[in-house]
Formats: C-alpha cells, sequence, structure tokens
C-alpha cells in the first residue's frame, strides 16, 4: 500500500519534454487492459458516466453470456426443479466465496435489496433475551449518518420496545477507538443491535471495519449509560455494505459482522431488485422474531389451525415465495464476466485492483480542484470530506462538493446538473438519501431542516438553494470503468462553464509494474470564459432598478409545437385557443419502443422536424431536412382509429398519459429522421383530462402535452438584456434565434425587459390569462433550434444574472374572453394589459 499511496497531489511542473509524456488511462490497470475494460461500455458514446455509488454499470459481454445461458437452458421453478434449486444454492456459496468466506461461517439469504435486508433484520431481531420478558430489553443504536433505509428501521424497533438511540460521526468514531473490556454473554440482559455503513453513499468516507470486536465487546456502553439505557446487553453488528462491496474487498475472514446488507446491481451493474443479507452463523438464534411465512418457508402447516413448522434450513425461513430464480442464476455470469475483464493486479484480488484504481481517480480530481480558484482567488470549490485521499483505508472512489461563485455564493447543484446534461455528464446531486451526513457536511441544525421544508424542499426535488444556502451538494463516483479521460472531462466542463480558469493537471505517474501505454494524449484544453460576469444574489437585485413600463405591448408572434419537443410552427396571424391551450399545441409525442416520451435532452434532431398544420386540407405535414415531407390527418374517424391505430400509455411530468399510435408510416419516418428505431408517433386522447397541479380549492385547468401548463410567454425585451449579458465569444445567436432557444407560445414586445416576473394576470386582445409563475429552465436551452447544435449559453449566463435560479419566462394558463363572448381567436398585434399581484393595478 506505501508504494501505491506515495503519489499526492503532484502537479505537472518541469519542461516541455516532461510535460509531453503520454496520458495515462490508469495508474493502476495496464492500458491495454483498460482499454478492453471501456470497450465493453462503448454504449456510452461520449458520455461520461460518474455515478457509480448510484449503479454499476454492466458490461456488453455479461449481457450477451447471461442471453446465450437463457437460450441454451431450461430453468424451472426451484420449488419444482432440483437442478434449477441446486444451481442456486452453487450460486450461494460462489458469492460467500467472493467475499472470502463459506457456508460454515455465514449464511445467504436472498432478498428484493438492501433495503429488504436491512428490513429483514430488524423485523426478526430479537431485541429479549426471552419474548416473555418486557424488563431487558435491548437497544437499537445507528449512527447519524446512515442511509435512509438504515435510519427507518428506527421506527420497527420502537414497536419491538427497544431503546433507540442515535449517535452522531464524531462521536461514533471515539467511541469505537476506546477499548472495551472482554466480557462474557449476558444470561439476563437484552440483545442490542448496532447498525453503521462500511463506506458512507454520502462522500466515500469507510468507516472501521477492525472495530466490530470492539462493539461486540461493549465499547458503546458508555454511550448508552448517556441515554440512560440498560447496558447488560449482547451486542450485534449491522453492516450496510452496499456502497462498500461496490468497489472495494470485503474479507470476512477478517472481519466478521453478524449481519451484512447489498445488492447486486451496485458490484456487478446487473441484476436489478436482487440483494442478499448475509447472516454469521453463531448469530442466527437471534433472528427468531420473523412473524410472516410465505411458500416454500415452512416444513408444515394447517391453515384451519393455527400450526406451522418453519424451515430447518435457516436461509429457507427467511425467503418467501419463489426466488427471483433467473437474476440469481445470472450471478454466476456476473461473476465470471467480472473476474475476466479486470486484472488481478492488487494483492491478486480483482476488488483490490478495483479499489486501487478508482480510489486515485478521485484523489486525481480532488488534486485538481483543491487549488482551483476564481480570478480574484476565492477557492471555486466547497468539499465535503472526512478524509483528505492520504489513506486508502478512509476513501473509496468518491467526491462530494459543491461549487462557489467568485464573488461567494453557491452555485446551486440543480444548475450545475443542467450543464452537466448538456455536456453529457450523469452525476448525482442532492442528499443521496443521507439526511445525518448532508446535514452535518452542510451545517444546518434541525430547525433549518425543518425550515427548509417548510419552505417547500422536498427530498429529491430541484430546489437547490434557500436563502443562498445549498439544500444538497454534487457527488461523483467512479467505478472499474472510468479513466483519467473522464476526470480531464469533468474538470474541463467546470472551468468551461463556472470558473475563468484553468485547472493544474496532474503528473500521473504509472507505477513500476505498468508499462508506459503509448496512446494518444486527451486533448485537455479548456475553452476560457471570457469578461467578468455580473452576480445577483435573487431576482431583486436585478429588478430594483427598472423604471415603470409604458402601456406600449403588442403580441409580435404565436407559436405552436404539435410534436412536444419537436420544432416551432410560427403563426403571424391569429390562432384558435382550445380548452387545453392553442388548438394542436403539443398534441402529439415521440415515444421510444419502452413506451418512454423522447425529448431534445435525448436526441437533439428532434428540433429538426418541423411541423406544419394546414386547416384546408386538414393534416399535418412533417418536415425534416434531406427526407420528403409526411402528412397525416388532422381528424381521425372512430372507425380509422379502431383500424390504424391502438390505445396506448405513457408518462409526461410523472402525470399517465392516455393516447393513439399515429400508425407505422409515419413511425418509420420520424425514425429514419432521428436514427433511432422502433419509435411511434402518439397522439393526446380527446378524453385524456390530464389537468394543471393546482391547490385543492383552485379550478382545474386542463393540458395538453406540454410540462407545467397551458401556455409560455417570453418577452422579447427580456431576451435581448440577456443577449446583451452573453460574454461567450463562441455564442453567435441573433435576438430571433435566442427567442426560438425558449420554445414560447406568445412572444411579445416591449420596451422593458423584466417587468413580465411581475405580473398577476394578462389581457391580450379580449382575452384573459392568469400568471401561474416562471418557467424553469433546463439545458434544452443550449440546443440551437436550427441545427440541433449544443452550446453552453445561455443557461450560464441566466443563472449567474439571477443567482442560480434557473427561471425564464412565463406560465399562463387561459381564464376567459373579457366580455364574455365565445371568441375563441387570438390574434397576433393585439395589444396587451399587464396586470401586477393581487391589487389590480394595470401598466
Amino acid at each position: 500500500m506505501g508504494a501505491l499511496n506515495s503519489i499526492f497531489c503532484r502537479t505537472e511542473t518541469g519542461t516541455n519534454e516532461e510535460s509531453a509524456e503520454m496520458t495515462v488511462l490508469s495508474q493502476i490497470i495496464k492500458p491495454d487492459d483498460m482499454i478492453k475494460i471501456t470497450s465493453e461500455f462503448a454504449r456510452l458514446g461520449d458520455r461520461c458516466y460518474l455515478d457509480n455509488a448510484g449503479a454499476t454499470l454492466y458490461p456488453k459481454s455479461l449481457i450477451t453470456s447471461i442471453n446465450e445461458d437463457l437460450l441454451k437452458n431450461v430453468y424451472m421453478n426451484p420449488h419444482t426443479d432440483k437442478n434449477t434449486k441446486d444451481y442456486i444454492e452453487q450460486i450461494r456459496c460462489l458469492i460467500l466465496k467472493h467475499f472470502n468466506t463459506d457456508p460454515s461461517t455465514y449464511t445467504l439469504i436472498f432478498t428484493s435489496g438492501t433495503t429488504q435486508a436491512l428490513k429483514l433484520v430488524i423485523e426478526s431481531f430479537q431485541f429479549m433475551k426471552n419474548e416473555d420478558d418486557d424488563l431487558n430489553c435491548g437497544s437499537f443504536v445507528y449512527l447519524e449518518d446512515n442511509h435512509t433505509s438504515v435510519v427507518g428501521l428506527r421506527e420497527l424497533a420502537v414497536d419491538k420496545d427497544a431503546e433507540v438511540v442515535h449517535i452522531a460521526h464524531e462521536d461514533f468514531l471515539n467511541v469505537i477507538n476506546t477499548k472495551a473490556k472482554q466480557t462474557s454473554k449476558y444470561t439476563n440482559g437484552g440483545n442490542s443491535l448496532v447498525a453503521y455503513p462500511a463506506q458512507s453513499n454520502f462522500n466515500g468516507f469507510k468507516y472501521p471495519l477492525n472495530c466490530i470486536e470492539n462493539i461486540k465487546n461493549g465499547c458503546l456502553n458508555n454511550h448508552l449509560k448517556k441515554h440512560l439505557c440498560e447496558i447488560n446487553s449482547d451486542w450485534y453488528v449491522l453492516l450496510d455494505a452496499a456502497a462498500y462491496v461496490a468497489t472495494s474487498k470485503l474479507d470476512l475472514t477478517k472481519v466478521q459482522p453478524d449481519f451484512v446488507s447489498l445488492s447486486f446491481y451496485k458490484i456487478f451493474g446487473f441484476p436489478t431488485g436482487l440483494g442478499a443479507l448475509l447472516v454469521k452463523k453463531s448469530s442466527e438464534n437471534v433472528l427468531s422474531q420473523k412473524r410472516y411465512f410465505g411458500g416454500g418457508t415452512v416444513d408444515a402447516l394447517l391453515s384451519n389451525e393455527h400450526y406451522h413448522i418453519k424451515r430447518e434450513i435457516f436461509h429457507e425461513r427467511f425467503e418467501d415465495g419463489s426466488l427471483s430464480f433467473l437474476s440469481i442464476i445470472s450471478l454466476k455470469q456476473c461473476l465470471d464476466t467480472m473476474y475476466r475483464i479486470i486484472p488481478r493486479i492488487i494483492h491478486d484480488d480483482i476488488m483490490e485492483t478495483i479499489s486501487y484504481h478508482t480510489f486515485y481517480l478521485a484523489k486525481d480530481l480532488y488534486c485538481q480542484l483543491l487549488d482551483l480558484r476564481h480570478r480574484n482567488g476565492t477557492k471555486a470549490i466547497k468539499f465535503y470530506l472526512d478524509s483528505d485521499f492520504s489513506d486508502i483505508t478512509k476513501q473509496g472512489g468518491v467526491l462530494t462538493f459543491n461549487l462557489v461563485r467568485e464573488d461567494g455564493t453557491y452555485i446551486g447543484f440543480s444548475e450545475f446538473q443542467h450543464m452537466a446534461d448538456l455536456f453529457n455528464i450523469s452525476v448525482r446531486t442532492g442528499c443521496f438519501c443521507n439526511s445525518g451526513s448532508c446535514q452535518r457536511h452542510l451545517h444546518m441544525s434541525n430547525k433549518d431542516m425543518k425550515d427548509m421544508y417548510n419552505a417547500g424542499h422536498r427530498c429529491g426535488d430541484e430546489v437547490d438553494l434557500i436563502n443562498g444556502k445549498p439544500t444538497g451538494a454534487i457527488r461523483i463516483s467512479f467505478g472499474y470503468y472510468n479513466t483519467f479521460e473522464d476526470v480531464d472531462k469533468f474538470v474541463n466542463m467546470i472551468c468551461r462553464c463556472f470558473v475563468n480558469a484553468k485547472a493544474r493537471k496532474q503528473k500521473r505517474i504509472i507505477n513500476h509494474f505498468v508499462e508506459t501505454p503509448k496512446i494518444k494524449h486527451y486533448n485537455g484544453n479548456v475553452n476560457k470564459i471570457i469578461n467578468e460576469q455580473i452576480y445577483f444574489k435573487n431576482v431583486d437585485d436585478v429588478l430594483i432598478n427598472i423604471p415603470p413600463m409604458s402601456t406600449k405591448i403588442i403580441l409580435k408572434e404565436i407559436c405552436i409545437f404539435p410534436i412536444k419537443s419537436c420544432g416551432a410552427f410560427k403563426i403571424l396571424s391569429g390562432w384558435n385557443i382550445g380548452p387545453k391551450g392553442f388548438e394542436y399545441d403539443r398534441e402529439w409525442m415521440i415515444v421510444k419502443d419502452n413506451g418512454v416520451c423522447l425529448t431534445q435532452k435525448q436526441n437533439t434532431r428532434m428540433c429538426m422536424i418541423r411541423p406544419q398544420i394546414d386547416l384546408k386540407l386538414k393534416v399535418m405535414i412533417l418536415n425534416f431536412p434531406g427526407k420528403t415531407p409526411i402528412s397525416i390527418p388532422l381528424e381521425n374517424s372512430i372507425n380509422e382509429v379502431q383500424k390504424n391505430g391502438s390505445l396506448c400509455h405513457s408518462k409526461v411530468c410523472t402525470d399517465m398519459i392516455k393516447g393513439i399510435d399515429c400508425g407505422d408510416e409515419v413511425a418509420d419516418w420520424i425514425s429514419e429522421a432521428l436514427e433511432v428505431s422502433f419509435l411511434r408517433l402518439i397522439r393526446q386522447s380527446s378524453n385524456d383530462n390530464r389537468s394543471l397541479k393546482k391547490k385543492k380549492d383552485e379550478d382545474k385547468k386542463l393540458l395538453s402535452l406540454s410540462n407545467q401548463a397551458q401556455y409560455l410567454l417570453i418577452n422579447k425585451a427580456t431576451v435581448k438584456w440577456l443577449s446583451e449579458k452573453i460574454k461567450d465569444p463562441l455564442f453567435t445567436d441573433d435576438l430571433n434565434h435566442l427567442t426560438d432557444r425558449f420554445r414560447g407560445n406568445l412572444i411579445i414586445e416591449m420596451e422593458q425587459e423584466l417587468l413580465e416576473r411581475e405580473w398577476h394576470s394578462v389581457i391580450i386582445g379580449n382575452h384573459e390569462f392568469k400568471v401561474e409563475g416562471q418557467c424553469p429552465r433546463c439545458q434544452m436551452v443550449c440546443i440551437d433550434q436550427q441545427t440541433g447544435e449544443k452550446t453552453v449559453e445561455p443557461l450560464r449566463t441566466i443563472a449567474e444574472q439571477f443567482g442560480g435560479k434557473l427561471r425564464f419566462g412565463i406560465y399562463l394558463s387561459y381564464v376567459g374572453t373579457v366580455n364574455k363572448s365565445d371568441d375563441r381567436t387570438l390574434k397576433t398585434y393585439s395589444p396587451i394589459k399587464a396586470i401586477l399581484n393581487d391589487d389590480n393595478i394595470s401598466r
């Protein structure tokens, strides 16, 4: 370990000849081997996947071998077929061998994943020595920095009358390093259970595993005394190993927790929905309180009498119903594939090799970001670490941080996520289902957390800043398939989008057992961001000095987008208002073969499909460069729908949509245009009643396939103002092209910018609209709507000008005509009257 850990944050120095060294892919794995590994993931294309802690990716050859195995063999329900059952038992042994143990020491129970394994322990754990002894009940102790799935166990522990005690990160580390006197088993006391992670899923910190014997000897008793809890109990350890085993070696001959929970997709990338609970044989007796029994878990049962006998084989008592036997069988190919493609370089072990490989990738990224500063000297990165990457036994291949602007304010993780998506980089943002670690590192009190909830923040949402303070962070995690090229691509993105600087690349020295690779240099050049940007803490800072607006506001242009996420159909005269928005606006969508709606985020070529609505011929004509146009009818009779289309379902923004398939001919045309096989064009059914999400006491407004509202209004003066703020010399959009990026339905012209943000309602001609809020923006505004090319702007400047709040344009819903007439036509060049707030003061 000493030789491997001798390099720490060394930057490139010396002559030009020295800096011209070949770029390496890994500090541990040989270049040829690394290239073979990455070839297994060619499906990524130019995507940089940096969320290994969320899910490991499966290699191509794994799926091939699984398919081949399933096609040449017949596997049946193991309750029916002895051969299948025997194969599963063989795989059970192989998994235990992977963790350097065997069935004589540990029992493996298959579960649906880590969460079920954890829940199974607490449901079955006997906190009292005797079931009828209410006085001597043990405790459930959990680390505050545990994953939510562990923290949630406390609810079940309370139901079992156990004392529930939480322990802080620093307190835990101090306590487990305090030597406890070895004790004998208590005969009258209860049983206590402590749960902690082998590795933090928040920042990759590795908690000590060599303390397990100390815990079992009672080192936590003094902590229990502070909580006035019973201490005369036997201790058991529940180790959440899900994050750890993905990239580290868990050797169960060196450390022996009583219970270990894990998920296989974290290790192999496949299959999902399958995990395991490993139970130490000597601790099996304490899991005696499992109540429910399913098929295959009993030896005898009477349905007309309260009588059943559990299976004698321990794991069979816990595996209710038919196992996911095909998924379990695939684990054989998972192990074979991993052992085949990954070389055994460190300690002749693939997991040790992965551990060092990913550690040095994360360490390289840490060192590059460590000294990254803005031009005024302000540090650009705020790290959330519990180690400094000096010891691989204390840190995994994970780095968690937030970005800071030049003026010291935070960049929200949602803003960062949009930019990462634009550059085809997959990362994880938020709190990662680890509220305790998030709260500790962001220095938030319990009151702060509750205040954020009351302010509207929810776990997993995009509310990234509240009063300028971050609600979460950015997590980068590496897998065995990542290389230094991924590190460079990520750093280049940060420098191009957020920091006007170039990171100092680390001098990557290949260890002595790795030959110097002869491969092409990775192009690490960074496009510099020029000119200083002005930052605002909130929108009020932008609006504070805006003069009163004049009354001259007109509707310049109407745009509809017949097919969701495709090009606009621009209207210069007038268009009818329907019950869900403009007629034919976002009435169709393109779905993939799995039924999921396709958007420009996944395929930028969609913007070049330009529909035209011909009301005379009653058809929609689709145009695409280099292809013959195709038309589909606007009106279908019931017979035509039954003959040519089929009823189908999809989702838009969590809403289930009923739609009609438009047939094979247009589906083939779209698939060829977008270069994606098996696409379908779906039209929203006329009886689909999707509605705008409102409070209970408000009228529901019907929606087409638009994301959040019936209409989107864009002020061209605000677009012009934004255009003048963009300083990137590579961005050359004129005013009209920049306006097109925001995909508004109503394009207005007025003298003042930004005033539309203050409007409460709008009257356009004879029609009244209610403002439903500002439009949240994502990386789609960075797609040129003429060519489909991606750019950094204008999202970067929007974030800078509005303090990370990615809002541009306002949503509207239709109220009705002012004079209560039946007029349903909205005409361009109609005058506009804006009403501010609820005071009904017009401007």
